[in-house]
């Protein structure tokens, strides 16, 4: 099977040139929106006065006498008073049912909200109390600016639950600690011997602390119980209208199995799913290390017309805290250049081969090194697999924290996506746990988006929620400014060659997505033929203060046509 094969979509040639064809007079819309500021994401008409809705479809953008031409008797008008409208959010890298599975199933918190030790240890204590029967008590997520005085080992974790076992995430999703009772229960000891692509946290005598560094998490995971198809479509519908609410139409899952994807197509045959859904499962679960074999095998069985497996998930390197993100140059003081989660030639064998399946890859690659590997793996896969077939598949290169400009010739010969995550970087206090194992130098060269899309590689926008946070208009104003939201000029500056536009930064973060998920001529812009799928913010973003989009409100999001949410509360997670 090839997903090549199946795109574009077989039914939008048919719905486009029916359009078309349709003599103009008579076009009655379904729909007509008027009286607005609607920023179209189109060079060629950037924008307009009002837009015409058929069967969910944008059929004209325009001038509102235009428009108001294609206006019946049936037709509902919507008078949006000149306020600002644009095409919905699309949010290229999201965990958003492993974040509402963490609140619906296990013990949930936010990093992004700082406690002390004491706190954390009693939302621990509350939620254990409250699951009595639960054999294994799961979580996410701590911060490591609670932990910079007291130690987080496993005493601390035996000392509020000691008689189940307890595994919690950090932050980043690449680091866990457990307690003596998980430990045991993994069969882990001080004997027990590193895992390929991570490693055990030891005290300074070689004893296991409890810590768990990347690929080490799954010896404890793995032994914990899979969520079930039901906790999934629950979570689903739990989740896909507070997305809404912030303004997202369309969301790149990270991961997944097959009850993940089942719970989606169950929604989606319901008619409950609003949102523009594309997958990537793991190729093995990151946690759980069960195989996802059976998604590759026949993935249309799955797939609904909004709900589609785009490829395949692969890991590179790690993260910059506790220096497993895999660098070119040194981490400063030392000569360590990072650790591989997968051996570099075992990765490139598995984008020729999944690539020769027609199967695109998203690498996790935070560091340059990871970066250039799956480079490689994209041209010895193109010299194997041909040129243009690879090409088509875009491959997708995730989070890019570190990245070397000299590879950019590379990036746009394998017409790689590359992928950033600004929510990682602000407004939290992770960064300084990062300037702690960067250094100071090497932390300005972070998310250096603006000479990669500048050079006119495809860039695209993920959150990474919920190891960061979601909310777009934040993550839109910091690509602008590079300085913590709400920041004036004498703000801390991150990068000063790495801003970007604000034109720039929202197209990637619509086109830029929609191409990441092979939709461009679906979604992503305003523009007739295309699903209207779009936004109505309380401010114009062109007519304020850049550091004043992070408080942007969205009144109304609409999905192929229906106003799938109406507020006027600032929503942010």
């Amino acid at each position: 099977m090839s997903l090549a094969m199946i795109r574009p979509l077989p039914f939008v040639t048919l719905v486009s040139c029916t359009l078309t064809a349709m003599p103009a007079m008579a076009q009655i819309a379904d729909t007509i929106i008027t009286n607005a500021k609607i920023y179209t994401v189109e060079e060629g008409q950037p924008w307009a006065e009002a837009t015409a809705i058929i069967d969910g479809r944008f059929v004209k953008v325009g001038d509102a006498d235009t428009i108001a031409a294609l206006k019946g008797p049936d037709t509902k008008v919507v008078d949006l008073g000149g306020r600002f409208a644009m095409p919905g959010m699309i949010d290229a890298h999201i965990h958003p049912l492993r974040s509402q599975l963490i609140e619906n199933v296990d013990f949930s918190t936010s990093a992004a909200v700082p406690v002390t030790p004491e706190q954390f240890d009693a939302k621990i204590k509350t939620y254990a109390a409250s699951v009595p029967d639960k054999p294994w008590i799961i979580g996410a997520a701590f911060s490591w600016s609670t932990f910079t005085e007291t130690p987080l080992n496993s005493a601390y974790l035996d000392a509020i639950v000691p008689d189940r076992p307890v595994v919690i995430e950090d932050e980043t999703g690449h680091i866990a600690i457990a307690n003596s009772k998980a430990l045991e229960m993994a069969g882990i000891t001080n004997d027990t011997l590193d895992p390929v692509g991570g490693y055990f946290g030891r005290t300074e005598d070689g004893a296991i602390n409890g810590l768990l560094y990347e690929t080490a998490m799954q010896e404890v995971f793995k032994h914990s119980p899979n969520y079930a198809e039901d906790d999934l479509y629950q979570a689903a519908t739990d989740v896909m209208p507070r997305l809404s609410s912030m303004g997202i139409t369309g969301i790149k899952v990270a991961q997944g199995d097959e009850n993940w994807v089942n719970g989606l197509k169950r929604m989606d045959e319901e008619g409950l799913l609003k949102m523009q859904v594309s997958m990537t499962p793991y190729e093995v679960d990151f946690y759980r290390l069960y195989s996802n074999e059976a998604l590759f095998e026949n993935p249309e069985q799955y797939e609904t017309d909004h709900v589609r497996i785009d490829g395949v998930k692969l890991f590179a390197d790690g993260v910059p805290f506790g220096r497993t993100m895999l660098i070119k140059e040194t981490y400063p003081g030392t000569d360590y250049n990072g650790l591989p989660m997968t051996p570099p030639e075992k990765l490139r064998r598995k984008i020729v081969d999944y690539n020769a399946r027609g199967f695109g890859v998203m690498v996790h690659s935070t560091g340059d090194r990871g970066t250039e590997i799956v480079l490689e793996g994209t041209e010895l896969s193109m010299q194997q697999n041909g040129v243009e077939k690879v090409r088509a598949l875009r491959n997708h290169v995730a989070h890019n924290v570190i990245i070397d400009t000299a590879d950019i010739d590379r990036m746009k010969y394998g017409n790689v996506v590359m992928e950033f995550s600004p929510s990682f970087w602000f407004p939290r206090p992770i960064i300084d746990a990062a300037e702690a194992d960067l250094g100071p130098e090497m932390l300005q060269t972070v998310l250096r988006i603006g000479p990669i899309l500048r050079s006119g590689v495809n860039v695209a926008i993920g959150s990474d929620w919920n190891q960061a946070q979601a909310d777009p208009w934040t993550n839109l104003e910091t690509l602008v400014t590079r300085r913590a939201p709400g920041d004036g000029p004498n703000g801390v500056l991150l990068g000063t060659d790495s801003h970007i536009s604000l034109e720039q930064a929202i197209k990637a973060y619509t086109m830029g997505g929609a191409y990441a998920m092979f939709m461009e001529e679906e979604i992503g812009s305003i523009r007739p033929g295309k699903r209207a799928n779009f936004i109505v913010l309380d401010r114009n973003l062109f007519d304020i203060p850049l550091n004043q989009i992070h408080g942007a409100v969205v009144n109304q999001t609409w999905f192929e046509g229906e106003m799938i949410y109406e507020g006027n509360v600032k929503v942010s997670f």
